[in-house]
């Protein structure tokens, strides 16, 4: 399940990349409230589906089984309380080992799957963990972040700190949704505001990002009921959107089939590896 650590080879499959995870973001939510990405993939420009997340549909077992590869079985990481708890294997690895660099805008349990280490707000706001092939980094703490400073801050990264005509990736992972639908539900009024109002933000940047060359991938962790919570079997709770904006206009990418195979797809379309999600080298440290 490891790779040969060498020099990165381009390919013609080669591409600039941003991936936002959207937390907490239904299947069904984002396809009823989300009208300029629709209006993508009316136009040809988007290609829509959608996946079931694995289980249990929790936060941090999925923010590793989306960075991994691998269910939350298998990787070990069961819970959200498992605060500090570092991943042996994930893509940035493979980022590392093959000198394509990333900028990361996301919620600090993502630095305490990198770095192995409880995240200290007054220590690591912008702590770029070590063998993980990440430029630069920007992390949230407070749930309540908005999606819109978030955003900001990871264009503001990708400006500064990824370098122009190579692979590279843009990692972002907004938390509106999620708070909205632990907050009010996953049927609420304020559930799919949360959904309209980073469609209206992704409408303002995507532009920006295409006239860049990078090609967005949308998808989410898990769902969200409307009793507050996921962390269960049901569609609500497991089924996520997955939608490929590329820059070119061609939409017509197979896409993953599987949560488990995300990671594999982003190494692929980065001219990294295979599909599996399991192209990434072993941690060093672990």
């Amino acid at each position: 399940m490891s790779e040969p650590v060498g020099a990165r080879v381009p390919t013609a499959a080669s591409r600039r990349l941003v991936v936002l995870l959207a937390d907490g973001l239904r299947a069904d939510t984002a396809r009823d409230y989300m009208g300029y990405l629709q209006a993508l993939n009316e136009a040809g420009r988007a290609q829509w589906r959608s996946l079931r997340s694995e289980l249990p549909s929790l936060s941090r077992p999925l923010y590793a089984t989306v960075i991994n590869g691998e269910t939350p079985l298998t990787h070990g990481i069961l819970g959200n309380g498992q605060a500090g708890q570092r991943l042996a294997r994930h893509l940035f690895h493979s980022l590392d080992a093959h000198e394509v660099p990333a900028a990361v805008a996301a919620y600090h349990w993502f630095y305490e799957l990198l770095a192995g280490e409880v995240f200290d707000p007054l220590r690591h706001r912008d702590a770029v963990p070590p063998g993980c092939g990440i430029a630069a980094a920007r992390w949230y703490w407070e749930d309540d972040y908005p999606d819109s400073h978030l955003l900001a801050d990871a264009e503001a990264l990708r400006r500064a700190h990824l370098p122009l005509e190579e692979p590279s990736l843009l990692f972002i992972h907004p938390m509106g949704p999620d708070l909205a639908g632990h907050l009010h539900g996953g049927e609420s009024t304020q559930y799919s505001m949360s959904a309209r109002k980073l469609d209206m933000l992704l409408a303002q940047l995507l532009p920006r990002w295409h006239a860049a060359g990078f090609d967005l991938l949308l998808t989410s962790d898990h769902g969200m009921h409307a009793d507050h919570m996921h962390g269960g079997p049901l569609p609500v709770e497991r089924e996520v959107p997955l939608v490929w904006a590329p820059h070119d206009g061609a939409a017509d990418l197979p896409l993953p089939e599987r949560q488990t195979e995300v990671a594999g797809w982003i190494l692929e379309r980065l001219g990294l590896g295979g599909r599996d999600g399991r192209a990434h080298r072993e941690d060093p440290a672990a």
